[in-house]
């Protein structure tokens, strides 16, 4: 395991990024932790301050599927297609998880949301299958000022998501 840090002296939601230091330590994910001085909450300001581009940072969503959560993972230069979603899972609605569902279900707030937090492991995982093929990425780190470097075929070893096309072009 590797742990950095590239800002030193921030505190602002540090336990969420202590579960995901827990979570990659318990399950021996071969990652970095990153923190950054500015907020990471979206693809857009992850992009901005880690020079990743938006096809290498992943979105990891919570959605509703029926009355069952799911959590989704794409990449940040595409958008989750609902009824592609729909189709694969043989329900007739989804939706992106409220707020308070988030913290409720995840224990972290929107833009705080890490696929390696124990939480996730409770739901069934869907990475959509563009992320196969993107090599390293960044995911979220559990914190507004965190994003974790690791490779997609980590995330996946560790996740054992479905592999599924629930995604379209931006």
């Amino acid at each position: 395991m590797v742990y950095s840090v590239l800002w030193e002296g921030f505190s602002v939601g540090v336990e969420g990024v202590g579960r995901v230091r827990d979570f990659i330590e318990k399950y021996g994910v071969r990652a970095e932790i990153l923190e950054f001085s500015g907020t990471v909450e979206s693809v857009s300001a992850a992009s901005n301050a880690s020079g990743f581009p938006p096809s290498r940072i992943l979105k990891t969503l919570l959605v509703i599927a029926g009355k069952r959560p799911y959590v989704v993972i794409l990449p940040g230069d595409r958008r989750l297609d609902f009824k592609k979603l729909s189709r694969e899972l043989n329900v007739k609605n989804v939706r992106l998880a409220k707020p308070s569902e988030v913290k409720e279900l995840l224990n972290v707030k929107p833009g705080e949301v890490s696929p390696f937090l124990d939480e996730v492991l409770k739901y069934d995982v869907i990475v959509d299958e563009s992320v196969m093929d993107r090599g390293e990425v960044l995911v979220g780190g559990g914190s507004m000022h965190h994003l974790v470097r690791v490779h997609v075929d980590e995330v996946v070893r560790v996740l054992k998501p479905s592999i599924k096309d629930v995604s379209r072009m931006i």
